[in-house]
């Protein structure tokens, strides 16, 4: 005879039970969309900090490269620019530590331990200190070239 509003239509699913799968369906290709999307906008984004972070690595690496070079050049009798290449090689590791705080800033990451700066930089004050009494100061180029070698050495292995 008649149907009723509520019957089937032939599939063996009621009414309700259709308009459950078709917001089921819905939702999915709602979810899907978005993930779509998250992806779309996070891998540029996570390629990016890489690429950043590559950069940052690259700099502190160069510093430490001028850096020992200038220590290489010191020489041992205390000659009259060595304070001149002293300040140099405090540029160099202030520009190390910057970048160090940028890159923590911005979440990748110490790129070098914060003491191992410090002991470099009391390392070069104890040999300007030494310098300017007119002291011996050959123990102290050999720990500066030394602790510079050694964080050269550590940085190369960063990626």
């Amino acid at each position: 005879m008649y149907r009723r509003y509520s019957e089937n239509k032939g599939n063996g699913a009621s009414l309700s039970q259709m308009k459950r799968n078709r917001l089921k369906d819905l939702l999915i290709l709602l979810l899907a969309a978005l993930l779509i999307a998250s992806l779309a906008l996070g891998i540029p984004a996570i390629q990016q900090r890489n690429t950043v972070r590559t950069v940052h690595i690259q700099r502190i690496q160069t510093e430490c490269d001028d850096a020992v070079r200038q220590t290489a050049t010191l020489s041992r009798n205390a000659g009259a620019d060595s304070a001149l290449i002293l300040a140099r090689i405090r540029s160099d590791l202030y520009t190390i530590r910057t970048i160090n705080h940028i890159s923590i800033q911005e979440g990748m990451g110490s790129l070098v331990s914060e003491d191992r700066i410090l002991e470099l930089e009391n390392t070069v004050d104890r040999y300007l200190t030494y310098l300017t009494t007119g002291m011996d100061t050959g123990e102290y180029q050999t720990n500066l070239q030394t602790a510079m070698e050694e964080l050269q050495q550590s940085l190369m292995g960063l990626r």
